[in-house]
């Protein structure tokens, strides 16, 4: 099979099915985890969306490297690893389906195991990509455990300076607030962990790391960002909540909690394409690129495997 897209299709459809078995539940999680959560960012879309951009603009390589593949007794032992990562996860799907981090990891490594056994050649120009995802999806998680309680402190003063210029009548206690809206609803809701700006940010951080290896800036340009990023951020993550209150001030609870889920999506995508424009201009590494190792591009820089 010399076709590079006859390769990649046959990858493509082998990935499908066997996420099928070893992520069954994911869809679901992701359904439930979206409609609990408050206007929170889950970083699994914006991961999804700016890989398959990213991965997009890699056609090339990954043509080159489709175009050099040997047949299926070529590179056996990647091969057979790949086979070997797609059977641990089957065997654990009945754990991984349990939550929709593990769920999502467990798409994202069927993928690049379902990559080896198909496309070897690619491990290199995938692997960034899959331990990127992995980490985006996962890091939240564990970050927001040990950093949520002081985040909502933040958030919460943040969020409260905010509304507060806008002139909305609302009464706080603690990270709990009240408001009558003009329909006369009750509006109340707290500003939890899930709320804070950790999602967003790790989410942010993530997806410059994987600019950073695909676009070969140099580190100062990439610290840069990211700690401007992180600031612009977490006062936009209180600009969202200000948002949500004003339109539940103006219009009741239903369009407060109609449009909470998705709100944080409008404001954090807008911002990550922005972060995206700005870093594509930002200045070239000047030294070989940490990130050259994955270009199987021959006219590439880089250093050798």
């Amino acid at each position: 099979m010399s076709n590079p897209l006859a390769r990649l299709a046959l990858w493509l459809a082998v990935a499908a099915v066997l996420c099928s078995i070893t992520a069954a539940n994911f869809p679901s999680l992701l359904s439930e985890s979206l409609s609990d959560t408050f206007g929170s960012l889950l970083p699994a879309i914006p991961f999804a969306a700016l890989l398959t951009v990213i991965f997009a603009l890699r056609w090339d390589d990954l043509r080159d490297v489709l175009a050099r593949e040997g047949g299926m007794s070529s590179e056996l032992a990647i091969r057979l690893t790949g086979v070997a990562t797609v059977a641990v996860l089957i065997i654990l799907a009945g754990v991984t389906g349990t939550s929709v981090v593990l769920s999502g990891v467990a798409v994202v490594l069927t993928f690049y195991g379902s990559s080896l056994a198909v496309i070897p050649g690619a491990r290199r120009l995938l692997l960034p990509y899959a331990l990127t995802y992995a980490a985006g999806v996962t890091a939240p998680t564990i970050l927001q455990a040990a950093f949520g309680e002081p985040l909502v402190t933040v958030s919460t003063a943040l969020s409260t300076w905010v509304v507060s210029l806008t002139g909305v009548p609302i009464a706080w206690q603690g990270p709990q607030f009240f408001l009558l809206s003009k329909t006369g609803d009750i509006v109340n809701a707290t500003i939890t962990p899930g709320c804070s700006s950790v999602i967003s940010v790790t989410t942010f951080l993530g997806l410059l790391a994987l600019m950073h290896f695909d676009m070969r800036k140099d580190v100062g340009s990439t610290v840069k960002l990211a700690v401007a990023g992180v600031v612009a951020l977490t006062l936009l993550n209180s600009v969202r909540i200000a948002v949500l209150i004003w339109v539940g001030y103006l219009s009741g609870a239903g369009a407060f909690w109609g449009i909470h889920n998705w709100v944080g999506y409008a404001i954090f995508i807008g911002f990550y394409m922005v972060a995206l424009v700005v870093y594509s201009r930002m200045g070239e590494a000047k030294a070989k690129p940490l990130g050259g190792a994955i270009s199987l591009n021959p006219t590439r820089p880089g250093p050798s495997a």
